[in-house]
């Protein structure tokens, strides 16, 4: 019959449940997780969705990165928040705000990677901590999460590299899946990969973290761990329990933390000095190209007065021409002819566009239409570099034309 139907299905329910309810609970971490915390010299923590390894390293005072000494850094100074923005922007953050952090994960972006282990730096009175977090199994990723919370606090500024694109998508990610939180409590973030890029890409290149430390601070890496071997490494941790390359994971996450916060200090340091520490030229012209985009041309101009001492090796083509420019904004005609007129021999695009100006110099305001349309000649020699400009040019040369001939 049908109630004797559903009185057998729900005996065989409770039996189920009864039985499961028998079986006794794990007492303590199982002995691999006490391995890991040993191993790599952390504690296990408990909480109420499992087990996580807290690994804490402390660098004192005295620790040097290459040339740069963590003595050096003022950190009772404020940054100011320009120094990372391509747009001026007012305020100042304490330098002790700052948390450092970055990721270490599964994979390279998508619902299936995990940040395995993520680790975030502060300076704290007797130099720098890094606190890294381990998760030792999967079922441990809601533990790890819960834990990473406290970092976040509201007064905290969050600073990565390339960390707006992969490190907090990844853990936002992971705490939405997990149920953790919806969003990261934090009151700003600093991706220093952008500053970076701006200021040294035109010399270095190669604007990974490893390349830019070796370049800026002559920090070189022994024995460094590749990145794209990292994720075998815990994939190994997890089906055989192996811990032998681990010990070098950590450090290489710890080393990238905390030449985030040299980084960090570096650049700061260049805008409240206005580039006085830099010694390149390339690197005098991207800091002027910044100044450019938030209209200071006073700047512009100073800087090309040291741009100009560099007498090793001729400037190029486009940063004289960048500068004409800005003496042109500036009102110091005298100078941009100057410039103008050591670009105009030139075949290139900045030969073009020198002619240009000069024609236009030489028409307008200095009334020597002769010139002007010599000026405005050459540059009809040198390919103009769309249809638009070709017709405004043999405009402006049958204007001149007709000049010459009253």
């Amino acid at each position: 019959m049908p109630g004797n139907s559903s009185n057998s299905k729900l005996a065989r329910f409770r039996s189920l449940i009864e039985v499961e309810t028998q079986i006794p609970p794990q007492k303590g971490p199982p002995n691999h997780y006490q391995q890991m915390a040993k191993v790599l010299g952390g504690r296990l923590i408990c909480n109420h969705a499992g087990f996580l390894c807290l690994v804490r390293t402390l660098y004192p005072s005295c620790y040097s990165h290459g040339k740069m000494i963590l003595s050096d850094i003022e950190t009772d100074k404020s940054v100011p928040l320009s120094a990372f923005t391509r747009r001026k922007e007012p305020g100042f953050v304490n330098v002790p705000s700052l948390l450092f952090f970055d990721t270490e994960t599964t994979g390279l972006g998508g619902t299936g990677t995990v940040a395995f282990l993520v680790g975030c730096g502060v300076v704290i009175e007797d130099g720098f901590e890094i606190r890294q977090y381990i998760i030792p199994d999967y079922s441990d990723e809601t533990a790890m999460l819960e834990a990473l919370l406290q970092e976040f606090r509201q007064n905290k500024v969050i600073v990565t590299y390339n960390g707006a694109a992969f490190d907090l998508p990844v853990l936002r990610d992971r705490m939405i899946i997990n149920r953790v939180a919806r969003e990261l409590p934090l009151e700003r973030h600093i991706d220093l990969l952008h500053p970076t890029r701006r200021l040294f890409r035109r010399r270095l290149g190669d604007c990974s973290l490893t390349n830019v430390e070796r370049e800026l601070f002559g920090f070189c890496r022994d024995n460094d761990l590749p990145s794209y071997l990292i994720p075998s490494i815990y994939f190994e941790w997890l089906s055989e329990q192996k811990l032998d390359s681990m010990s070098a994971v950590l450090k290489h996450n710890r080393l990238d933390i905390i030449s985030l916060y040299f980084l960090a200090c570096y650049i700061a340091h260049i805008f409240q000095t206005e580039g006085e520490s830099l010694g390149a030229v390339d690197d005098l012209h991207s800091l002027s190209r910044i100044y450019g985009w938030r209209k200071d041309n006073d700047k512009v101009v100073d800087l090309y007065c040291r741009i100009d001492t560099f007498k090793s090796r001729p400037l190029a083509e486009d940063i004289l021409l960048y500068h004409a420019q800005a003496f042109k904004r500036t009102g110091a005609f005298n100078m941009a002819v100057v410039l103008w007129e050591r670009l105009s021999s030139s075949s290139s695009r900045e030969g073009f566009w020198a002619n240009i100006e000069l024609a236009k110099y030489y028409e307008h305001r200095d009334k020597d239409v002769e010139k002007a349309y010599h000026y405005a000649e050459k540059a009809d020699n040198i390919a103009p570099f769309s249809h638009r400009q070709k017709r405004l040019l043999h405009m402006r040369l049958a204007r001149l034309e007709c000049k010459l001939a009253r």
